[in-house]
């Protein structure tokens, strides 16, 4: 699994709180990807701006520059079994834009409580509540930090501001990847619209 992915899902995990267990074989808990956007109705969207800046680390060739792209997400189906979220990423190029075609996310109701528990920890994510000024808005929000590591040279860190007021969730996050100490990448993701 991606340390992209970890990351995302130990953020959701510790933010959604309580987990739902089954009494299935396997212990089952709460998805919180499809927690979040079971807040909202079918035909929600919320539209996010990445901004990734890339750095070569000192001594190594390489481009640096910054990429920018607009993701917009919608909900297209919720039963009480998932949630399908239709995503689509439109960027710049030198003559106007390209804009990918629609992906589908989709987010079972349940998940391994194993698995979740696993993420948790191995990204060691700390939440508190916090308030966040989004545009002229100041939103309530849980701020999460941790990071991971791969190997011995490479660290992601990560934050991550998510409301339950957003369509899934995300309001701010942070993703900064280091080698040998350095930044050579960082992401940030900031809530441009919604609608719930």
């Amino acid at each position: 699994m991606s340390l992209l992915l970890r990351s995302c899902v130990a953020f959701a995990a510790l933010f959604a709180g309580s987990l739902a267990v089954s009494q299935d074989k396997k212990e089952q808990a709460e998805n919180p990807f499809y927690k979040f956007w079971s807040k909202s109705k079918v035909g929600a969207t919320v539209s996010l701006k990445e901004t990734t800046k890339v750095s070569a680390p000192e001594g190594a060739e390489g481009d640096s520059g910054e990429d920018v792209k607009l993701i917009t997400h919608k909900l297209v189906e919720l039963t009480a079994e998932k949630a399908v979220v239709e995503t689509v990423v439109t960027e710049g190029e030198i003559f106007g834009f390209v804009q990918s075609a629609p992906t589908r996310h989709i987010y079972p109701a349940k998940m391994s409580k194993e698995l979740l528990d696993e993420l948790l920890k191995e990204t060691g994510a700390k939440g508190e509540k916090a308030k966040l000024k989004v545009g002229e808005k100041e939103m309530d929000v849980t701020y999460l930090s941790g990071s991971t590591k791969k190997g011995k040279d490479d660290e992601v860190e990560f934050k991550i501001w998510l409301s339950e007021e957003v369509p899934g969730g995300i309001v701010k996050r942070v993703r900064t990847s280091k080698f040998k100490g350095a930044t050579v990448a960082e992401t940030t993701i900031e809530l441009e619209s919604f609608n719930k």
